[in-house]
């Protein structure tokens, strides 16, 4: 099949994505705002696995060439969650380390320099580096070690860049599918409505939060008995199994639905959170 043709046949139609409340984090990288991604360029993680890396539309290099294209000599890309010309992140890992590359940099507000373009938030390890237009974030024995770990950052070309990309990068045309199996093994409500497909590249951590939350909220929202059974089997909702080695998201759903279940308030550290006050801003409805 020719190249723009896979390309058209793969890629959704163009929707505005939604403003996003809540982005669930995993344990082992710092909280950064995620941003909206170009339909264009969410289909190149897709292009990336159905041709194998090997050869690329002319039509997904045109647009993977208006990014940074940022690699790190020696660091494995481990997340693309979502990314266009003007904003992205990609986070990099090796050896228990992470660093976390943001595009556009923002202010440095709340920083500290400790050499040249190195920062870091005061009395912590958490340094900063404003580099090439983008920022760079991780945590290191000290400033020496930090710069070390920039070393081999490095511009690449578009197919090199698109090659990099990891696995569990969801595409737009295959969040539909990755919703529905996501959903199941999962009680849903009458009427409930998958999160649809919205034009963003999401990690398949990410997808599966907003999936588990909206039927969490959707529950939460009919109330009675049939809803609380239905959250009494959050515990072995497959798919907060599977993000529970990563990230803390299917806690705070479990927390909520042993709530809701039991009529108590969230044991969230301190007495009087209640579901009802609450729930929509923690699960991100």
């Amino acid at each position: 099949m020719p190249d723009l043709e896979l390309l058209r046949k793969l890629a959704p139609p163009v929707e505005p994505p939604p403003p996003a409340r809540f982005e669930p984090r995993t344990r082992r990288r710092p909280l950064l705002l995620l941003t909206p991604i170009a339909v264009g360029a969410a289909v190149l993680a897709l292009l990336a696995t159905q041709l194998g890396g090997q050869r690329f539309a002319e039509a997904a290099i045109r647009a993977a060439e208006s990014s940074p294209r940022l690699l790190v000599e020696g660091w494995e890309v481990t997340r693309v969650d979502e990314w266009s010309a003007g904003e992205g992140e990609v986070t990099f890992a090796r050896d228990g380390r992470t660093l976390e590359l943001r595009w556009p940099a923002p202010p440095k507000k709340d920083l500290e320099r400790v050499q040249g373009d190195i920062y870091r938030y005061p009395g912590t390890n958490d340094f900063t580096a404003y580099v090439q237009g983008v920022i760079v974030r991780g945590v290191a024995p000290d400033a020496q070690a930090f710069a070390e770990s920039l070393e081999g950052l490095h511009r690449v070309d578009a197919e090199k860049w698109l090659g990099a990309l990891p696995e569990s990068a969801v595409a737009p045309r295959a969040q539909a599918v990755t919703v529905q199996e996501m959903l199941r093994g999962i009680p849903v409500p009458p009427g409930f409505v998958a999160p649809e497909a919205t034009g963003e590249t999401r990690d398949r951590y990410q997808l599966g939060a907003k999936v588990a939350g909206a039927v969490a909220c959707a529950w939460i929202e009919r109330g009675g008995d049939e809803a609380r059974e239905a959250l009494a089997t959050a515990r072995r909702w497959p798919i907060l199994n599977e993000m529970n080695a990563e990230g803390d998201y299917p806690e705070v759903v479990w927390q909520y639905a042993d709530a809701f279940v039991t009529g108590g308030d969230v044991a969230a550290g301190k007495p009087g959170v209640t579901v009802q006050d609450s729930y929509r801003d923690a699960l991100g409805c």
